[in-house]
C-alpha cells in the first residue's frame, strides 16, 4: 500500500494552499485515498490554463461537507500555484474552508464504484492570538463489496488458546483523525453491536469483514470463563477494518485481580459521556453466562438526578419504591432482561414521566442489581451492580461489585446520562 508520510503531508498540503481565513475559522485540507490499495483519488480536473485546477461540477465524484444547514462542497487545492516545474502531486488533494471553530461538521465523501463516506470534524478551539489555522485530514474510500475477514491468533505463552471467548466493539477515537499512515478521517459507524467468536483448537477466532465497517477503529477483549491459578486470564488489541493486516495476534496474560470468577467484559456505560436517549438503558456483557438471584428483585432500584432546569417546566420522573413494597417479589423501578446466552444484562427504568430532550443533564442511577454464576450456588460468587442496596435477600452474605476488565478492574458503572 503506498504510505502518505505525516513529512509528505505537512511539507506538501502546506505549499499548496494560499486562499486567506476567516477570523476564528479554519481549514480542512487532505487527499482522498482508495483504501483498498492506498492510490490516491484524483475528484478534479483540469481546466482552463495550464496548471489550473478546477473541481467537476457535473462529476458525480465529490468531497463536500453541511456547514450552518448548508452543503458545501470541497475545492481543489492550491488554485493557480501548480504546474509541472515544482513537482509537487496534487491529485485528490481537497480544501474545505471557514469551519467555524468548535463546530462539528458532517463530511461526506463519494464516487462511482465505491462505498460512501460519512464522517465528522470537529474544528478545535483556537488559541487566543490565532486566527487561523490548518488541519489535516484525509478520507478512504473503499470499492464496495470490498471487506477483509480477520484470523485473530490467540495465545498464551505462545501457546494456543482454544475456547476463549472474543469480543469486538467499533471504537471512536477521542481526536478526529486516527494515526495509520497519515491523518485519516473516522468514518461514523451506524451500528455498535459486538462482534463475537470463540476460538478452534488452534487458538483461532474468526471475525468476517462484511460485520465490520471499513475504516473504523475495533478494539477486541479476549477473556477465559475460568481463572488460571486464581488469576483472571485476559487480553486486548485492536485494528483498523479494511486496512490492518487479515492475521492479527492477541496475547493474553494473567492480572492480579481477585475478583476472577465474574466480571464485565464491557458495557454501554464505559463511555461516560455518552447520551442514551429517553428510553437509555444500561447494557453490561459478562464473560460468562449469568442468572439474577433469586428473591432480589425487590431490592432492585433506579433513581433519577436531573443537572439543569426544565425548559419547558415537565421534568421527567421513575416511579419511586414506596414503603412496604419490599416483599412483593417486583421491582418498581427497574426492569431487567438477560440473552438466550446469559452474557448480557440489559436494565431499564420505569418511567412515571417521561424524559425529554429538555431534560438536560439526566443521570439513571441503577442499584440492587444482584448476580451470580448462572447455576452456581455459593455465596461467595454473589455480585452487585450499584451496591446491595437495601436488600434483606442477603443479609450476612458478603457481596463483591461487578468488576468491569475494561475499565481496569474498577467496579462496573451503575449510571447512564439520558440527556
Amino acid at each position: 500500500m503506498y504510505k502518505l508520510t505525516q513529512k509528505f503531508l505537512v511539507v506538501s498540503l502546506l505549499a499548496l494552499t494560499g486562499c486567506e481565513f476567516e477570523a476564528n475559522s479554519g481549514r480542512l485540507v487532505g487527499f482522498i485515498v482508495d483504501g483498498q490499495t492506498g492510490q490516491r483519488l484524483n475528484f478534479f480536473k483540469e481546466n482552463g490554463a495550464k496548471g489550473n485546477l478546477g473541481d467537476d461540477g457535473d462529476s458525480t465524484s465529490q468531497v463536500y461537507a453541511v456547514i450552518d444547514g448548508e452543503f458545501r462542497r470541497a475545492k481543489p487545492c492550491g488554485r493557480g500555484d501548480l504546474n509541472d516545474k515544482n513537482a509537487i502531486e496534487a491529485d485528490g488533494c481537497f480544501q474545505i474552508d471557514n469551519i467555524p471553530e468548535g463546530m462539528t461538521v458532517p463530511i461526506f465523501a463519494q464516487a462511482p464504484g465505491y462505498e460512501r463516506f460519512v464522517g465528522e470534524y470537529t474544528y478545535a478551539l483556537l488559541d487566543l492570538d490565532q486566527e487561523h489555522a490548518q488541519k489535516v485530514g484525509n478520507i478512504r474510500l473503499f470499492p464496495k463489496g470490498f471487506s477483509v475477514d480477520y484470523r485473530l491468533n490467540v495465545s498464551f505463552n505462545n501457546n494456543p488458546v482454544p475456547n476463549a471467548q472474543v469480543f469486538c466493539q467499533y471504537t471512536p477515537t477521542t481526536a478526529n483523525s486516527l494515526q495509520v499512515s497519515g491523518n485519516f478521517l473516522e468514518p461514523v459507524n451506524t451500528g455498535t453491536t459486538t462482534v463475537t467468536a470463540t476460538t478452534n483448537g488452534d487458538g483461532v477466532a474468526a471475525i468476517p469483514g462484511s460485520s465490520l465497517v471499513n475504516g473504523a477503529s475495533y478494539r477486541c477483549e479476549v477473556v477465559m470463563a475460568q481463572s488460571m491459578d486464581g488469576l483472571t486470564l485476559s487480553g486486548q488489541g485492536t485494528f483498523t477494518a479494511g486496512v490492518s493486516q487479515a492475521e492479527q495476534r492477541m496475547a493474553m496474560s494473567t492480572s492480579g485481580s481477585t475478583d476472577t470468577l465474574l466480571y464485565a467484559v464491557r458495557s454501554n456505560a464505559d463511555d461516560t459521556t455518552r447520551l442514551q436517549g429517553a428510553d437509555g438503558k444500561l447494557v453490561v456483557t459478562f464473560n460468562r453466562p449469568i442468572e439474577i438471584l433469586a428473591g432480589t428483585a425487590d431490592c432492585q432500584e433506579a433513581s433519577a438526578a436531573i443537572g439543569y432546569p426544565d425548559a419547558d417546566g415537565v421534568t421527567g420522573a421513575i416511579y419511586p419504591t414506596p414503603a412496604g413494597s419490599r416483599n412483593n417479589g417486583v421491582s418498581e423501578s427497574v426492569t431487567t432482561e438477560i440473552s438466550s446466552d446469559g452474557l448480557t444484562l440489559t436494565l431499564g427504568f420505569k418511567a412515571e414521566r417521561s424524559f425529554d430532550p429538555d431534560d438536560r443533564g439526566t443521570y439513571v442511577y441503577f442499584s440492587g442489581i444482584i448476580v451470580r454464576p448462572r447455576g452456581t450456588t455459593s455465596s461467595s460468587d454473589i455480585r452487585a451492580i450499584g451496591g446491595v442496596g437495601v436488600c434483606p435477600a442477603v443479609a450476612g452474605y458478603t457481596v463483591g461489585d461487578v468488576y468491569n476488565l475494561r475499565t481496569g478492574g474498577s467496579g462496573q458503572n451503575n449510571s447512564i446520562q439520558l440527556f
